[in-house]
């Protein structure tokens, strides 16, 4: 069970922090040797997990960055919406009160072609319009 923990350990240490752990055969060692060994290796694991420190806020100011670029975007693809929900509003306004003009004065074109129908002196609309125009600026000029 031990051995067992002892090498998933290892492994775990040489993927994750890319150290290579000694095997167990400095039995011939002093003790002296061991210790500055073992600060060694404590000072690899304290470089690695500071490299990996420094990546994972490099990771997370990336992360805050995108995420404020993208609540500052949202913001303005609101607004955007909310300025072309008013301009719709006010063009459908718009249209409404020019439907509602075009219906009152729909009577004035049917009038105008019962004219045109009813009378041999005019062929068209046009030459009604103009008749009209020429005996309202004679009418002016006396």
């Amino acid at each position: 069970m031990a051995g067992n923990l002892e090498d998933y350990f290892r492994k775990t240490f040489e993927d994750k922090l890319l150290i290579k752990i000694p095997e167990q055969e400095d039995d011939h060692l002093s003790p002296a040797t061991r210790l500055l060994e073992k600060r060694r290796e404590m000072s690899e694991v304290e470089v690695a997990l500071n490299c990996q420190k420094e990546e994972n806020d490099s990771k997370r100011l990336r992360a805050i960055k995108k995420a404020t670029d993208e609540k500052e975007m949202t913001k303005v693809k609101v607004k955007e919406i909310e300025r072309l929900n008013v301009d719709i509003l006010q063009i459908v306004n718009e249209r409404n009160r020019l439907q509602s003009k075009m219906e009152k004065h729909v009577i004035f074109s049917k009038f105008l072609e019962k004219t045109v129908e009813s009378a041999e002196e005019f062929q068209e609309i046009r030459e009604i319009i103009t008749r009209y125009d020429t005996l309202c600026a004679t009418h002016d000029v006396r």
